[in-house]
């Protein structure tokens, strides 16, 4: 038995409107989260391609040995491929002459005597920041330079490159940034306890 006012088209329409509405309340609930899965998706997509394409550079990318000194003498640069890289270094016990340690021995009281003569030239070091522009022979500078490269390093790579300024109006300019680095580590990158144990060493910048 039907009710007043209504009939079997009636009842039909109002059935499949609400399907629409359940239907539309359901996708609208859930588009939220097919958006977010679709953005994880393409941010994995876009990673893993990132990846491969960082790969292929890496390995498409010259190796430099600024180390060797060869390859300062004319200014070019020599690059080689890993292959090569390590059958260098397979044959390098072979090439390079094995200098032998001597460790000399002294007897106690020259012992005693050199430590103190040792510690008296050390001693003697000090922070200087005014420099004299009385020049310095090449020669002294090359065995000070040669002096330094004798510092142990990993592997012994020896990975450090020493540059000798001669020009004056040069020197200046390298002065200026190094004060004006100096600058930017006392106003931003060091703290205050440091600038302020600093300060009762009567340190200022100029």
């Amino acid at each position: 038995m039907k009710g007043p006012g209504f009939d079997g088209g009636e009842t039909t329409e109002l059935e499949g409107r609400l399907h629409v509405s359940v239907v539309m309340e359901l996708f609208s609930s859930l588009t939220p989260v097919l958006i977010a899965i679709i953005c994880v998706l393409i941010g994995v997509i876009l990673k893993k391609i990132s990846g491969e394409q960082e790969k292929r550079e890496t390995k498409s990318k010259p190796l430099s040995r600024p180390w060797v000194d060869e390859d300062l003498k004319d200014g070019t640069d020599h690059h080689l491929e890993e292959e090569e890289v390590d059958e260098e270094w397979q044959g390098l016990d072979e090439n390079v002459a094995h200098v032998p340690f001597f460790a000399e021995r002294y007897p106690e009281d020259e012992m005693i005597k050199r430590s103190k003569m040792f510690y008296e030239l050390l001693n003697k070091r000090r922070s200087v920041r005014f420099l004299s522009d009385e020049p310095v022979p090449r020669e002294v500078i090359d065995n000070v330079i040669r002096t330094a490269g004798t510092s142990p390093s990993g592997a012994h790579t020896e990975p450090w490159t020493f540059v000798v300024v001669e020009d004056p109006y040069l020197k200046h300019k390298i002065r200026e940034i190094v004060e004006e680095e100096e600058e930017i580590n006392y106003k931003k990158r060091m703290g205050d306890r440091w600038v302020n144990d600093l300060k009762r060493l009567r340190l200022a910048l100029k």
